[in-house]
């Protein structure tokens, strides 16, 4: 079967109508696509800018946070150290007054020993007379005074004792004017210059520390000419 030419030609130009209506279609979606795609790439690149501002200005803010955050930790410290500097102050003056409110107390403990030591002594070296031993009520009134003074002593000597005081030891040695004072002298032939003879006032000491220096009457021999 044979189509006339007119007709053949008609759909020919049908054909071509429809071939040029599809590519018009082609290019005006490609030309929306390329547009929507344009579009979303400038959205993404204005997020991407507002996004990178928040992060700066988050980071600066975090920065001078950090910032204040050193700074008071500085102060902090600062204020730390000087509370401990007063700290350690008052401990070394509680404990200065302390120890020489100790040192008072324990001096005036040691005048008392003094004479409590003077009068036993004055007891023992009594000797009472014929009319003291006609006189028996008195004489157990002076031996219980005595024994009385003797405990007394005693325990003077243990309060001296529980806060660690001992005695210095001078008779027989040389003067030491660290620990020693010479409020005499005596010549004594044979016993060297300068050797302690006797005390007038014991010394002691405290923790290895000079308490009460000793007075004592030293030896000076005689100059040979």
């Amino acid at each position: 079967m044979r189509l006339d030419p007119a007709k053949r030609e008609r759909m020919l130009e049908e054909f071509r109508a429809y071939l040029d209506e599809s590519v018009e279609d082609e290019v005006e979606e490609s030309d929306t696509e390329a547009g929507d795609t344009q579009v979303d790439l400038h959205s993404l690149l204005v997020e991407m800018a507002t996004l990178k501002n928040e992060i700066r200005l988050e980071s600066r803010q975090f920065k001078a946070m950090l910032e204040e955050m050193r700074q008071f930790g500085e102060v902090l410290r600062a204020q730390n150290e000087r509370l401990n500097r007063d700290l350690e102050r008052a401990r070394e003056q509680a404990a200065v007054s302390k120890r020489q409110a100790e040192r008072g107390l324990l001096l005036g403990l040691l005048d008392l020993r003094d004479r409590l030591a003077a009068g036993v002594d004055a007891g023992t070296a009594h000797r009472p007379g014929i009319l003291a031993r006609l006189a028996p009520a008195e004489m157990r009134f002076a031996d219980s005074l005595a024994q009385g003074l003797a405990l007394t002593l005693r325990r003077a000597d243990e309060l001296l004792a529980g806060h660690q005081v001992r005695p210095l030891e001078a008779v027989g040695l040389a003067l030491d004017p660290n620990r020693m004072r010479a409020v005499g002298v005596d010549a004594v032939p044979d016993k060297p210059d300068g050797e302690v003879l006797r005390e007038v006032l014991r010394g002691y000491y405290q923790h290895g520390e000079l308490l009460r220096a000793a007075e004592v009457i030293v030896n000076k021999k005689a100059s040979q000419t």
